[in-house]
């Protein structure tokens, strides 16, 4: 039994991806081997990405993915010949797709590592600044990174040149423009070569870590307005499919319902309602989450709210019916009030947590250039950093008050800084607010936390304040527009089913053959749909304002709310049976 632990101890963890990668060398290895000379360029390719392989390896993938891929399209196609759908044939195309999608999968894969990487420049540059301006070597700084988690893309860098440095020998230097050559990340890849010419010809490497920490940060402002921009198109683009072809999409339904008196229309609408706006609006979150600059870091507790919300909401639409049957009140709900009820009842807790943990993110991040300027003040007048702190304590910092008091009363009780910032950043959830701390630690560590390291700790942290504030002002504008987006299809859908419903549009006195009946079913049905939409499209709003999925919580609550008081603030001027 021991032996058996041993050995299992002993074996290699493969991933699932490696098994795979096993099995289709042993299957495909000699033609791999031969197409893999024919592509010199995939091994660079792999080594600039986050996969580890082989391009051998890599060529076998494709060529096993692609074989799969053509036996399934095989079945598909005698299935489709069989059965009179010869339309299916068209599947063996996607077996020579599927082998360029998997022979290109380093490409992808670099494009994710060069973006993780982009987030977090400011912050690993920052943090180079005040180690450097403290006197650690660049060994130094690399070890370092790779005991902070707050930057995990930043950690796999510096490992892979530990790596290279300590495990195969190599010389810093030599590590380091090894590093910029494989780095798919552009800017990344000039800073790694400008720092070791400047290492190499003994310059001032302090003032070149300075010059790269003001250009990242251009180049960041850059690309906000860039991204602005993008989002400003995205925003446009969403609003034509999902209100303009929405709106569109309802008129047609409603009239087939109203004229043909069958449910052909209405399930066509219901839908595009609740399947195609729903997976539009995931592909415009995806598209936005890449389209800006963004933490590494999500702050996941209002999505847990938001998951204990759902069985309520499930039992807000389903539990009311029975419930007036049994007490035997003859009330009878409509479909869209029941649903705009339950959609209320299911957000109403996220849209509490979500509005409650963002204005705490934002409340300690907007005084934490305040804080980390008054300790820099504080060590220009000889305060040792830990008295800096406890003075600082009894001044008023908003919400990072009471935890500037906590981390004063700990030090006057004789406890290391270390544990006493250790501390405070494992009870907050704001990641910029961690990596200042951190810097903090830093800053004492190298040296009692100099002057110079203070002064710049403040401007790196109020330059990325500034940033982050600009980013979210840039995203404000677009709120306004998607919530006219959502407001026109339940204002247009409600207007269009009165006119179908009057003589002065139709010509005679009512739709031929629609009862009020039918017409009251219909409205309800409408209503269900575009209410379901507006309150979809309060998620896209919350990405889209503000940056954040959760911050959409509160936008899909108003949207509902608002919707549901025009539908009966415009029952008053329009008679219809709502």
């Amino acid at each position: 039994m021991q032996k058996a632990l041993k050995k299992a101890k002993e074996e290699p963890l493969l991933s699932f991806f490696d098994k795979f990668t096993s099995v289709a060398l042993i299957i495909f290895g000699k033609p791999s081997r031969r197409i893999a000379r024919g592509i010199p360029t995939l091994r660079d390719e792999i080594l600039k990405s986050n996969m580890y392989i082989t391009p051998e390896g890599m060529v076998s993938v494709a060529l096993f993915v692609a074989t799969l891929c053509l036996a399934g399209a095989a079945i598909g196609t005698l299935w489709g010949l069989t059965h009179g759908m010869p339309i299916l044939a068209l599947l063996a195309l996607l077996t020579p797709v599927v082998f360029l999608v998997a022979l290109n999968g380093p490409k992808i894969s670099q494009s994710s590592r060069a973006g993780a990487l982009d987030n977090e420049l400011p912050f690993v540059i920052g943090f180079m600044v005040v180690l450097a301006g403290g006197g650690v070597s660049p060994l130094g700084t690399l070890r370092r990174i790779t005991q902070l988690n707050l930057f995990p893309s930043a950690v796999k860098e510096a490992k892979r040149i530990l790596v290279d440095i300590e495990v195969f020998g190599m010389d810093p230097i030599s590590a380091l423009e090894r590093a910029a050559r494989y780095n798919p990340n552009k800017f990344f890849s000039e800073f790694l070569y400008g720092y070791t010419s400047v290492l190499r010809t003994g310059g001032d490497s302090t003032s070149y870590l300075n010059t790269k920490l003001t250009e990242v940060f251009e180049n960041r402002s850059t690309r906000i307005k860039k991204s602005s921009d993008t989002i400003a198109s995205l925003a446009e683009g969403y609003v034509a499919v999902t209100a303009l072809l929405g709106i569109t999409l309802f008129t047609l339904f409603q009239v087939q319902a109203l004229i043909s008196h069958t449910s052909g229309g209405m399930e066509n609408l219901f839908m595009f309602a609740f399947v195609v706006v729903p997976l539009l609006s995931l592909m415009f979150i995806w598209i936005l989450d890449g389209a800006g600059p963004k933490q590494p870091y999500v702050d996941y507790r209002p999505y847990k709210v938001f998951l204990v919300s759902i069985p309520i909401g499930l039992a807000a639409y389903f539990l009311p019916a029975p419930l007036l049957g049994f007490l035997h009140i003859a009330i009878s709900l409509k479909g869209y009030l029941q649903l705009s009820l339950a959609l209320m009842a299911m957000m109403i807790m996220p849209a509490i947590f979500a509005i409650r943990y963002s204005r705490e993110k934002r409340g300690l991040e907007k005084l934490l250039p305040e804080l980390t300027q008054d300790m820099a003040e504080s060590r220009k007048i000889g305060l040792p950093p830990e008295r800096s702190i406890e003075m600082l304590s009894e001044k008023n910092y908003g919400r990072l008050s009471k935890h500037v008091k906590k981390m004063g009363v700990q030090l006057s009780w004789g406890v290391a800084l270390r544990k006493v910032i250790s501390t405070f950043t494992s009870g907050i959830h704001s990641w910029l607010t961690r990596a200042v701390g951190t810097l903090i630690v830093e800053v004492v560590d190298i040296g009692g936390g100099t002057i110079s390291s203070f002064t710049e700790m403040s401007n790196f942290t109020r330059k990325i304040n500034s940033m982050e504030a600009e980013r979210r002002s840039a995203l404000k504008p677009y709120l306004f527009v998607i919530y006219m987006a959502a407001m026109m299809v339940v204002v247009t859908t409600f207007l269009m089913t009165f006119f179908m419903t009057q003589s002065a549009a139709t010509g005679f006195s009512s739709v031929p053959g629609s009862s009020p009946e039918q017409t009251a079913a219909t409205i309800d049905q409408l209503l269900v749909a575009a209410i379901f939409e507006t309150w979809v499209i309060g998620f896209v709003a919350g990405k889209m304002g503000e940056g954040s999925t959760s911050d959409g919580f509160k936008h899909s609550l108003m949207l509902v709310v608002i919707s549901l008081v025009s539908v009966y603030a415009a029952s008053y001027f329009v008679s219809l049976p709502v």
